[in-house]
């Protein structure tokens, strides 16, 4: 039985119970915790996001005493990170919560129980989670029983492949990145799933692959770097082996000296039944993923052209699969005959 959940099901159980029950994301590092916020707040938009990374904390980064020399008393004054200043509700995500000194995690017991700081409730309605990694990834975390006490705990899972890729393609990642994470699925494993992996790939404190490595966050950096290869230039392996790992970085390096014999987007459009077609299936697929991020109502047409020459369904259906299922290209792709014609021979949406 699966004890883990996907960040679409992390998404929606802080939507869900986030007002009651502080959410706590386990997760190994790069796997997508942090961006939650991000996803939420699109979502939530009559909410005030407050992001509060714990690690970086000091007591004094909570609030201040007040004094009133009338009285000779003193209030607290919560810090405005928190949002507790404005009458939205908040929507606070406490970052790296298991990284915290322990004193700061003592003044933020109250906040995760019971919306309060000192002695200031946030506004009603506040919806508040908190993320850290497993203990097992020897990064520092620790809570406590009782602290772990008053959350609602969760393993975060590792995305799929094909969940990274529909996060990938929305975010204009590279093809040739794409094209990786497609043919070498067991990047996005997790070692705590399986404790015997040999998985060159991954984070593996167990192994001792604690530096560089795969995560859906380094591929996403990768991206930058294949990008400007044409200006690194030979500086560009040795910065994806920072990036990804050697393992991951070599495999990339090979998917570039493809790539880079492959036809430019103007050549395909410009002579659709004549460009020239990939000799390998992973140039297939590059150009599946490159046709998909570039197409536009005006390269439809020639592009749809090119790939009915292709002799690669596995490469045709990403492309139709990935247009089909862009929120933002499919209405476009959909217009198109030929991509109707093409999805329906492939047994997809129509």
């Amino acid at each position: 039985m699966r004890t883990t959940i996907n960040l679409a099901q992390a998404e929606a159980l802080i939507r869900t119970c986030g007002h009651t029950n502080t959410v706590l994301l386990r997760g190994q590092p790069g796997v997508g915790k942090s961006s939650l916020l991000h996803t939420l707040t699109h979502h939530l938009p009559d909410y005030y996001p407050c992001y509060v990374d714990c690690a970086n904390l000091d007591l004094g980064d909570l609030g201040m005493p007040l004094v009133n020399r009338e009285t000779e008393t003193t209030s607290y004054a919560p810090n405005v990170r928190f949002g507790i200043h404005q009458p939205r509700p908040v929507l606070l995500m406490l970052d790296e919560l298991g990284k915290a000194p322990r004193p700061v995690l003592n003044m933020l017991l109250p906040v995760i129980l019971e919306r309060r700081l000192g002695d200031k409730q946030l506004p009603t309605g506040s919806i508040i989670f908190a993320t850290t990694n497993l203990d097992s990834d020897g990064v520092g975390d620790n809570i406590p029983a009782h602290a772990y006490n008053r959350m609602t705990v969760v393993n975060l899972a590792n995305p799929t492949s094909s969940e990274w890729l529909a996060w990938a393609m929305a975010n204009n990642v590279a093809a040739e990145v794409c094209t990786f994470a497609e043919q070498y699925s067991q990047v996005f494993e997790c070692y705590a799933d399986n404790p015997e992996t040999k998985n060159p790939y991954i984070f593996n404190p167990l192994t001792g692959n604690t530096r560089a490595f795969v995560s859906p966050r380094s591929l996403a950096h990768a991206s930058h770097i294949v990008r400007h290869r044409q200006t690194l230039g030979e500086a560009t392996l040795p910065a994806l082996i920072g990036t990804v790992g050697e393992s991951a970085a070599r495999d990339m390096d090979a998917l570039l000296r493809i790539s880079d014999k492959l036809p430019s987007l103007q050549t395909i459009v410009e002579h659709p039944t004549t460009a020239p077609l990939p000799k390998d299936a992973a140039g297939y697929f590059i150009l599946a993923f490159q046709l998909a991020a570039d197409s536009s109502p005006s390269t439809m047409d020639a592009m749809m052209t090119y790939v009915n020459r292709w002799d690669a369904f596995e490469a045709a259906t990403v492309l139709i699969t990935t247009l089909a299922g862009d929120r933002n290209k499919a209405p476009m792709a959909c217009a198109n005959a030929q991509f109707r014609k093409k999805a329906a021979e492939l047994g997809k949406y129509f």
